[in-house]
């Protein structure tokens, strides 16, 4: 089996800055791929320099490994949280600063997927597009736990606040699923943007599926802009070939 890769990032309509980053690093001895997105946030560009620093610090926690594994996965998380909660607790300017984090670390046809606040990853499969992640949204935690309805996380008014983000707290906690990959699958990273756009689920299944990756993933970026953009948008995409 073979990657084939894909990722892009727009500040959007707007927003003059754009908070989201993707980092991807491949070939490395514990893994074939990683890919990370992060969609920062905090006042005086510092959403800008958390998505940046866990990105980048990830992908070199990564790359620094022999070999990975969940647990391995959720260290690296812990290094990247604490660099930039550390960041933050020493420069007022970046005081309270954090960001989402989804990424995707394939080792020999397997891949293991973290994530952390509202940033989504999809699998899709012989046409068919599945959640491979956990929504850590203020609302869609109340609905896991009972107090309000999963119909009512959508149109919520806080549904853009989150309970879990990195480098907001000491401490991280992260929701893992791993898949065996098959030929044809793709794994697809984003930021919350492209819902934020209005562009749905069966919209990125449909617009990823076509030959030349890289094309696809720019008309996927290309639509959410079309649709107005009110935030940063980025999708990261593996296929195994």
């Amino acid at each position: 089996m073979g990657l084939r890769l894909a990722w892009l990032s727009d500040p959007g309509i707007h927003r003059q800055n754009n908070e989201d980053y993707i980092a991807v690093r491949t070939e490395l001895k514990s893994s074939d791929a990683v890919i990370v997105i992060a969609d920062g946030m905090g006042g005086h560009a510092s959403g800008q320099v958390a998505s940046k620093l866990v990105a980048d610090t990830i992908v070199d926690e990564v790359a620094a490994l022999d070999k990975l594994d969940g647990e391995r996965l959720h260290d690296v998380l812990a290094k990247a949280n604490t660099a930039v909660y550390e960041a933050a607790q020493s420069s007022a300017e970046h005081t309270g600063m954090g960001t989402t984090v989804v990424l995707v670390a394939i080792r020999h046809g397997r891949a293991t997927t973290l994530n952390v606040g509202d940033s989504p990853a999809y699998l899709i499969r012989s046409g068919e597009i599945s959640d491979i992640y956990q929504n850590h949204s203020w609302p869609a935690e109340q609905a896991r736990a009972g107090i309000i309805t999963a119909d009512q996380v959508a149109g919520h008014p806080m549904k853009h606040r989150l309970a879990r983000a990195v480098g907001v707290w000491d401490q991280v906690k992260a929701y893992m699923t791993q898949v065996d990959l098959q030929l044809g699958d793709l794994i697809v990273l984003c930021s919350d943007g492209v819902e934020g756009a209005g562009v749905s689920v069966d919209e990125i299944r449909d617009n990823l599926d076509q030959e030349d990756l890289q094309v696809a993933v720019e008309q996927l970026i290309a639509l959410c802009v079309d649709r107005g953009a009110p935030d940063n948008v980025s999708v990261a995409v593996a296929r195994v070939e």
